[in-house]
């Protein structure tokens, strides 16, 4: 009997031992928080994450009573809070610059972010983000997108070195918008038109009222649907410069509904052209008369000499007169020159209107340093110096398919009225682009006060869409800057993995919910274990006393 109540004593005596020994590990391994890889969990390898929030145009849509960026937004919050003090954080929005961040500054950030005009392009972004993170020392880098994907925003390029995972919210909307607009002619006397290209899928939403106003005042109407070219006829009040806005019927997304633009309204110009110029530029100028559209006067000569004043030179028919107009030039202090005859195929490319692209077979070469308005292939084929401007080719069908297209009109009302004229552009231009200004443009005009150009005449176009004018040193309107949305962030429709790995190689994934949240972090998050070992401290005290 007395051994077995010592066998007994003696193994609850072990049997405390072990649990109290148990009990005071538990407390231990409690204190110091361990963590173990579970795939879930709030804790992961040190990790240098990029992350991307794309509040481009696109993110002002609204669906189910809620803008797209508030989403995104709020799903950045979420990752953002998982971060531990020894991850750090790039953040990147719609003007594409990596901000190095700490988890509170960014937090402050994305509690701010609203839709801006700017497009951004998602394939460049990644790339110029995922080149940085990858310098990092970490362990761990990957770079994460939040966006709508629009198929659009993805270019190609270079395939980054780290894994990208890219988060869909599942969003499905048609949209109509304004893709482009332009005044034709370039400079009404008193009346011109709008022409307006829709854009959106075809039947999405079925057709919209468009509206032309200048200064609020309401002058055209007019009906379109997507894929559709509208002509809205207008006819002004008063000569000037003006800003005027073109207006689709509203949507889900407001910020690609209007479209604005800079009008010039100005008394046609007097023109002549002499028998030099060509029969088919004395017809055309004759049309231009008979519209309204020029009149009888020198103000600009079109010829094949240099006329006094302003005047449009053509490459005289007879060879031999080439040196005569090149002297003639020279003794003006220009330095432009006619060159060697060349005879082949080449496609007119510039500012040029409907003319661009037309096939020129014959030219002269323009030498020179004047202002190149068009090139014919990669050489100079319109050049403006001081009040002259020079033609490459003779408007006959012998030189170019032009005089005998329906574009050799319209070409000849903008070399005549606002070419030779010396009418100032309209440039056109997209929030945030770095644009440059006409000749005789000193500033830009915005609410804030005149910004002027740097000494190339470039500056930066402002980042809310309008109508910005052009002032000259001497306080002149010369021109006008016309800032409008990028038509390719009204192309809503997502992109799928394929195009997705084809654009940023075959790491990179496109994930849903669940999924973003799985793979985070390079999928090897860890759940911290102090909780459970003081579970198991809590058991082995119980224990201990019953036994004891």
């Amino acid at each position: 009997t007395e051994r077995e109540q010592s066998r007994r004593i003696k193994l609850r005596h072990l049997l405390l031992l072990l649990l109290r020994t148990a009990l005071i590990a538990c407390v231990v391994f409690a204190a110091a928080r361990p963590v173990a890889s579970v795939g879930v969990g709030a804790y992961h390898p040190p990790t240098a994450l990029g992350l991307i929030v794309d509040n481009s145009l696109s993110s002002g849509a609204v669906v189910d009573g809620r803008r797209v960026v508030e989403r995104l937004a709020a799903r950045a919050r979420e990752t953002v809070r998982q971060l531990t003090e020894q991850d750090r954080l790039w953040l990147v929005l719609a003007d594409g610059v990596p901000r190095r961040l700490g988890r509170s500054q960014a937090l402050v950030v994305l509690d701010s972010v609203t839709p801006s005009h700017r497009r951004l392009d998602l394939g460049g972004a990644v790339r110029a983000l995922a080149a940085v993170v990858s310098r990092d020392p970490l362990p761990e880098r990957e770079v994460v997108v939040l966006s709508d994907l629009q198929r659009s925003a993805w270019s190609a390029g270079e395939t980054p070195n780290i894994r990208v995972l890219a988060w869909t919210p599942g969003l499905a909307l048609a949209n109509r918008s304004i893709d482009s607009a332009r005044t034709e002619p370039a400079v009404w006397s008193p009346r011109g038109a709008v022409v307006a290209t829709l854009g959106g899928p075809p039947g999405g939403g079925g057709p919209a009222a468009l509206r032309v106003s200048l200064d609020d005042l309401e002058l055209a109407r007019g009906v379109g649907a997507p894929g559709d070219r509208v002509v809205l006829e207008v006819r002004a009040a008063r000569r000037g410069w003006f800003a005027a806005r073109l207006s689709l019927d509203p949507d889900e997304l407001r910020a690609d509904d209007d479209w604005y633009l800079g009008i010039r309204v100005a008394e046609p110009v007097a023109a002549t052209a002499e028998a030099g110029a060509g029969r088919y530029v004395q017809a055309g100028l004759a049309v231009l008369q008979e519209g309204g559209r020029a009149t009888a006067g020198n103000a600009v000569v079109l010829a094949d000499r240099v006329a006094g004043g302003r005047a449009v030179v053509f490459p005289p028919a007879d060879p031999a007169r080439v040196g005569a107009v090149n002297r003639a030039l020279a003794a003006r202090g220009l330095s432009a020159q006619y060159g060697d005859r060349l005879d082949g195929e080449w496609q007119v490319r510039g500012d040029i209107g409907p003319a661009d692209g037309i096939a020129v077979r014959r030219r002269l070469r323009l030498n020179g340093s004047g202002t190149v308005l068009a090139r014919a292939g990669a050489e100079p084929w319109l050049v403006r110096e001081g009040d002259l401007v020079l033609v490459g080719s003779r408007l006959d069908e012998e030189w170019t398919a032009l005089p005998l297209s329906a574009a050799f009109i319209p070409f000849l009302d903008l070399l005549v009225n606002r070419i030779a004229a010396g009418e100032a552009q309209v440039v056109a231009a997209s929030p945030g682009d770095v644009v440059t200004l006409p000749p005789g443009a000193d500033a830009m005009l915005t609410p804030a006060g005149p910004v002027r150009a740097q000494g190339d005449r470039r500056l930066t176009a402002p980042l809310d869409p309008g109508v910005y004018f052009l002032r000259s040193e001497a306080g002149d309107t010369v021109g006008a800057l016309a800032v409008n949305h990028d038509p390719r962030e009204s192309q809503l429709q997502p992109v799928d993995a394929r195009i997705l790995r084809a654009t940023l190689g075959p790491t990179a994934q496109l994930l849903g919910e669940r999924a973003l949240d799985r793979e985070l972090f390079t999928g090897a998050r860890r759940a911290e274990l102090s909780g459970a070992f003081l579970v198991l401290a809590m058991l082995a005290g119980v224990l201990e006393l019953t036994v004891a």
